[in-house]
């Protein structure tokens, strides 16, 4: 009997219809205006085509956290065919549409939206929609848009945005030599060094330069108290600044002649100082530096974060500590 129940199962379910391939509850949800989880897990050509259609026709999402998870999933599985949506959404008249092109140009790999920002970009870097051209330039930097330098290069000089000099420091980091690259060296170099000078050209300069440049910049400039000295460090300590150069930076401006920078790079730099270059500064004549010294080296030791005690007594007690043992 349990054999024959069996059996008519079998049966009722070869003679039942087969699933419906319309019945999508992600594409249904969608075409709703929503992104729901499972996006993530699945790649789907369907539903990024269906995230093209809702992105060409402008349709609204139910909320932001809808319309980034789509557009990230859009980025990641978007093929050649998908260009001309990319390339609307960035030649939109509608400020949320552009935004929208310029995320997916930032979060995707493919060589061909790296061609679209190259291409419009003096379309995107508009003086007069500066939130805009600040997205373009984030994409341009993140991606390393080097077609698009000489429209930065006038959108700076149009509108002095330092969000220019960012995106060109990181778009020709250790990019080779390039009459570009030049170009963009000279103009974060003559800012940099002028008294308008600012984080983003020092961080600009500081990474555009090849390595014998930033050697002779060094060699030059460590030991002086320009202006844009504290600019230079703050700069080399950045979260984002490439460690091994920072660490170089930092180092070279331990023989800067202003006490108090010197002090303050003991205490704050978060890259590993190298020993062999602080302890020379425990004979500091400056207190503060040889004493900043002494809490540097201590930190290099415990694996803690550079301190110094509170009280006199005891910060006096560890410089002794190290100048005894260097």
């Amino acid at each position: 009997m349990r054999l024959r129940g069996s059996a008519v199962l079998l049966l009722v379910g070869a003679c039942a219809s087969p699933p419906d391939p319309a019945a999508d509850p992600v594409l249904d949800r969608l075409r709703a205006g929503e992104a729901p989880r499972e996006l993530q897990y699945d790649k789907n050509p369907v539903w990024t085509a269906e995230i093209a259609e809702a992105l060409r026709e402008n349709r609204p999402w139910k909320s932001d956290r809808d319309a980034f998870a789509a557009i990230v999933y859009f980025a990641a599985n978007l093929g050649h065919d998908h260009l001309p949506v990319v390339e609307g959404l960035l030649r939109s008249e509608v400020p949320e549409s552009r935004m929208r092109g310029l995320l997916i140009a930032r979060l995707c790999t493919a060589i061909e939206i790296l061609d679209l920002l190259n291409r419009y970009a003096a379309e995107l870097l508009d003086s007069a929609k500066p939130e805009i051209a600040r997205v373009a330039l984030g994409a341009m930097g993140h991606r390393r848009a080097q077609g698009a330098t000489e429209a930065i290069l006038d959108y700076f000089e149009a509108s002095d945005d330092p969000a220019a000099l960012r995106a060109l420091g990181r778009i020709w980091e250790g990019a080779g030599e390039s009459p570009l690259r030049t170009a963009v060296h000279l103009v974060a170099h003559k800012l940099t060094m002028s008294p308008a000078a600012t984080h983003e050209s020092a961080e600009a300069l500081l990474r555009v330069m090849s390595d014998p440049e930033l050697e002779e910049f060094l060699s030059k400039w460590a030991g002086d108290k320009f202006p844009a000295r504290t600019l230079a460090v703050a700069s080399a300590g950045a979260k984002d600044f490439p460690s091994a150069r920072g660490r170089k930076v930092h180092e070279a401006f331990l023989a800067n002649p202003d006490g108090d920078l010197v002090a303050a790079l003991l205490l704050t730099s978060p890259h590993r100082l190298d020993r062999a270059a602080v302890v020379p500064l425990l004979g500091d004549e400056r207190e503060a530096v040889s004493t900043a010294a002494a809490g540097r080296l201590e930190s290099i030791e415990t694996g803690l974060r550079p301190d110094l005690p509170a009280d006199p007594a005891a910060r006096e007690r560890l410089l002794k500590k190290w100048r005894e043992r260097r």
